[in-house]
């Protein structure tokens, strides 16, 4: 089997449409057919069920997948090392961000380009640590940006490199009569009409805890599943949130308000697979987001290059 025929079966994998995957892959459909096909009848079981104009992924598909996914992620991840070696920033860079980093990623991308002008990159922005982590995992990205806490696990195969501490604040619009407040109960905040993000993901966990630990059951009036139209609902002024200051700060009409009980901080973190191969251009920018931070924030460690 050829490893085009995998990159082809993933594609079509992803997206479960011959025309769009071939679009997509700059083939004709009648060529992605026949490698579908061909992967088939290598395997000896179907990997799609074709039923009208729809396309599903068996069961032999799906556990197929990973294995598909994992294998086209070392042989990029063994082009990448031989391009090491002969120091050639070229290629690729594929970084995952949590939405309420990007500001501080944006600044760390352009000074990255400015000195490696032949490393194209492609940033990923996600409301979800989740959804980043299974990118890394899955060698969609090659590292990830974004917040952890240390009461909500993350997968076993994934290596987090903690940077600095980010506050969990009351956001508020700064019309509210809360915006001239120097901090604020739990208590308080529970009684205020809220939209939070949706249950399940990582930081309406980590704000339940807190909540629950102080003894407050929080009755959002809405929940959302995207931390920037969260935002935006508030820049209304119908609704506050809890949320992280380095989010609110994008905004000049928004305010954080530290709160009182919350001693418990998130901390932004590098994160990748463990024990993975980390490319050249990776280190060269993990290095320019450690020095952004040593320049506005008090760091809790130092990475060693070394392990990077």
């Amino acid at each position: 089997m050829e490893l085009t025929h995998l990159k082809y079966f993933i594609r079509l994998a992803n997206v479960l449409n011959f025309s769009e995957a071939a679009r997509q892959l700059f083939i004709t459909q009648s060529t992605l057919s026949q490698s579908i096909r061909q992967t088939e009848e290598f395997l000896g079981i179907p990997l799609f069920e074709r039923i009208g104009k729809k396309v599903y992924l068996t069961e032999a598909g799906k556990e197929f997948l990973p294995y598909a996914e994992e294998a086209i992620g070392s042989v990029k991840t063994g082009v990448q090392r031989l391009r090491d070696i002969q120091e050639v920033y070229k290629g690729e860079l594929r970084i995952g961000v949590i939405y309420s980093l990007c500001p501080m990623l944006a600044k760390c991308a352009a000074s990255f380009s400015e000195r490696y002008p032949d490393v194209r990159l492609s940033l990923i922005q996600s409301s979800s640590i989740y959804e980043l982590t299974d990118m890394v995992h899955k060698h969609h990205i090659d590292f990830a940006f974004s917040y952890t806490h240390k009461t909500v696990s993350l997968s076993p195969l994934i290596t987090a490199t903690d940077l600095f501490r980010i506050p969990l604040c009351l956001v508020v619009d700064s019309k509210s009569p809360f915006a001239a407040f120097r901090e604020i109960t739990m208590a308080e905040v529970g009684k205020q009409d809220l939209a939070l993000l949706e249950n399940g993901t990582y930081l309406r966990k980590i704000i339940e805890k807190i909540a629950n630990k102080n003894g407050v059951r929080l009755l959002p009036k809405s929940e959302i599943n995207d931390s920037n139209l969260l935002l935006q609902l508030v820049r209304t002024g119908q609704w506050n949130t809890i949320g992280l200051r380095e989010a609110a700060i994008q905004f000049s009409d928004l305010v954080a308000i530290p709160i009182k009980e919350v001693q418990e901080e998130l901390t932004a973190s590098l994160l990748w697979l463990k024990d993975g191969y980390q490319k050249s251009a990776a280190k060269k920018f993990i290095q320019i987001i450690i020095d952004a931070g040593q320049r506005h924030h008090t760091l809790i460690n130092l990475p060693n290059k070394e392990n990077l």
